[in-house]
This record gives structure tokens, sequence and C-alpha cells, in this order.
């Protein structure tokens, strides 16, 4: 398994979720995703891995023949607005003293972004920007921080203006961070789907209804529930292809990354 999720996401919720399908897990920080032309899943590659919902839109669009599907299992935001469903928001932050009410306040201004393949770190921006009608290039100075903790830090030192963040991760952090639980919420951007889990396309459908039926039995595990509440998750759902069209119908034929 590979993971596109840390050090958003605790790297022990992977490790015992991946011990409940009897795989090891490898972790790729600087990205939320594959980079272009990368396909990590191909043949030799991994069997499973947690990607952005982006890297799972962009890996189905560049052949006839994807290397990935969907093992159709997903996890719950502790999060009123998320409302019990497997769907979470690109928070815009800023400081509690900042003048910035809305997106077009940010108008000029230095915002912190996750990288080229994040959607609540990024591509929530840019869509919200240019529903503006403005250049998101232009419009602002979006800085590529390299992930969302470090976007919520520069946002709380005042390295940067505002920062767009993984709703559930800044939930987490707000938890125990109080400098992070200070931070003023101007905007929710969603809500969208949450990052998915993939499998190989070629793994046998028994092969892939075992891991899911694994993974929402994981459940019941103490210490998978504790590594859930930690992450500000409540528990893995089952979940089908259409989950995701929203992402693939804004998505379908860009450049994602």
């Amino acid at each position: 398994m590979i993971s596109y999720m840390a050090p958003g996401f605790p790297e022990e919720l992977f490790e015992v979720l991946a011990g409940h399908i009897g795989a090891s897990v490898e972790y790729e920080t600087a990205r939320s995703g594959p980079a272009p032309g990368d396909d990590p899943f191909g043949e030799g590659g991994f069997d499973f891995g947690w990607i952005c919902s982006t890297s799972y839109v962009d890996l189905h669009q560049r052949g006839t023949n994807p290397s990935i599907r969907l093992a159709g299992v997903a996890w719950v935001p502790d999060d009123a607005d998320s409302a019990g469903r497997p769907m979470y928001f690109g928070d815009v932050v800023v400081r509690a003293d900042s003048p910035v009410q809305c997106i077009a306040d940010l108008a000029g201004r230095r915002v912190g972004v996750n990288d080229p393949v994040s959607l609540s770190g990024f591509h929530a921006l840019r869509l919200a920007i240019e529903q503006l009608g403005e250049v998101p290039e232009s419009f602002a100075d979006l800085t590529f921080t390299g992930g969302h903790h470090i976007s919520l830090d520069q946002v709380a030192a005042g390295e940067i203006d505002a920062a767009v963040v993984d709703s559930v991760v800044r939930i987490g952090r707000s938890r125990h961070d109080d400098t992070v639980a200070a931070l003023r919420i101007v905007d929710r951007l969603g809500p969208w789907p949450v990052q998915p889990l993939v499998v190989r396309s070629d793994m046998d459908d028994h092969v892939r209804a075992r891991v899911q039926r694994a993974l929402l039995d994981a459940n019941a595990d103490p210490a998978v529930q504790r590594q859930l509440e930690r992450s500000a998750l409540t528990e893995l759902v089952a979940v089908g292809p259409d989950h995701y069209d929203g992402v693939r119908r804004v998505f379908s034929g860009q450049s994602l990354g």
C-alpha cells in the first residue's frame, strides 16, 4: 500500500488499517497523489493506495485501461457539516485579526495552498476564484507550502495571509493546538468526496470484496477506533463509483498536477 495522505493524517492510521488487509505501507509525503506521468499502480506496482480524488480522476483519464479502481471504502469526518457522510471541505483560514472576510478579499494576498494535486488544499480554492471571474495565478499570490500542517503553521505565524486546507486535518489539529483552533474560517469550499482508497484494476473481484469487508469490519477494532478519533474521523463506510461522479464532472479533461 502507498499513502499520499501523511503527514496530514497520522501514519499510524494507515498502519493499523493496512494490518487488517495484510499489507505493508509506504508513504509519499510531498504530494497528494502521483506526479504527472507517474503511475505507481501499473504492472508490478502497489496493490492499494490512499490518494486524492483528483489523482483518482487523473489516473482514470490517462488511457483506455486505467490501472486503478475503487476499493469501495471511505472514511467519514467527525464534522457536523459532513452530516455523517464521507464528504469534506477545503477550509479557507486566516488569523483572528485578519481583515479578510470572504474569498474576494484574498485578492493580492499571500495564500498558502498544499500541492498541485490537492483538491481541498488547492483546486477547491482555484475553482472558487474562477467562479469570481478571476484568474487564480494573478488574483492572489498562491504559494505551494507542501502540506496542510505547514499551511496552518504559516498562517498562524503571519508568514502568509491565508490558506486553504483539508477540513479534517484542520479539525484534528485544532483539538490539541490552541493556535490552530484560534484561526478563523472564512469559507468552507465543498463539500467534496473524501480521499478514496484505490486498488489495482486487475485485482480479482473476490479479493477486492474481501478487502472492502475487512476494512468495514475494522470499525469494531478499538485500535482502529483510536486512530480514527485521533484523525477527526468516525468510521469507514462503503461507497460506490458514483460517489466520485461530481469530481469526475468537474475535473474531466483537466491537467491535474
